[in-house]
């Protein structure tokens, strides 16, 4: 993990407790560009909330199946977020960022294991993993960090991680800052960042 994500998932690993800080700082690399992309007014990818939404439950269906978790009824929570760029921009185009994440049950023993299990599978699908944090005997044995990168270049962050009560792990997915379809794309200033 290089630059500005590796910066954004020491400071999500050190608020573990504060989800919407940590949330909040990634939304704020998600919307600034890509790696090396610094051109504020390059196209953005085009999604609307409800694909975004789907899209995000499906990796973490997904990656509860590999990791052989099922997940917990009604412990689903979407957050959606203006996008602020760069240099702190905000555009009133409509853009967004998305972050849902979704608990399930798992005996902290049994956490690592899972863990690699998913690693291996997502490896397998050609997604990224960034990181696999394994801390045997600590409360929270497990961090995964994944990503997978799309058309545009644009970033999905993946995280699995070991939460302190119940027993288990959440599966957090973070958009990139998405254009709704149809929509103009607000421009900002000329030149480069």
């Amino acid at each position: 993990m290089h630059g500005r994500w590796g910066k954004i998932l020491v400071t999500v690993r050190r608020a573990r407790g504060a989800l919407s800080l940590a949330a909040a700082l990634l939304i704020t690399a998600a919307c600034a560009g890509g790696d090396g992309e610094d051109d504020k007014n390059a196209a953005l990818p085009r999604k609307s909330e409800k694909q975004a939404l789907s899209e995000a439950q499906q990796y973490t269906e997904a990656m509860a199946r590999y990791s052989g978790v099922v997940l917990s009824s009604g412990t689903a929570v979407k957050d959606v977020y203006d996008c602020v760029g760069k240099d702190d921009e905000i555009a009133e185009d409509g853009r967004f960022t998305l972050t849902y994440h979704v608990k399930g049950e798992l005996p902290r023993e049994k956490h690592i294991a899972a863990a690699r299990r998913l690693s291996k599978a997502l490896e397998g699908h050609r997604i990224t993993v960034d990181s696999l944090d394994e801390r045997p005997g600590d409360d929270r044995p497990v961090i995964l960090d994944g990503s997978v990168v799309g058309k545009q270049k644009e970033r999905i962050s993946l995280t699995v991680e070991s939460i302190e009560a119940p027993d288990g792990l959440q599966y957090v997915v973070t958009t990139p800052c998405y254009l709704p379809p149809g929509v103009r794309q607000q421009r900002f200033g000329e030149g480069r960042t």
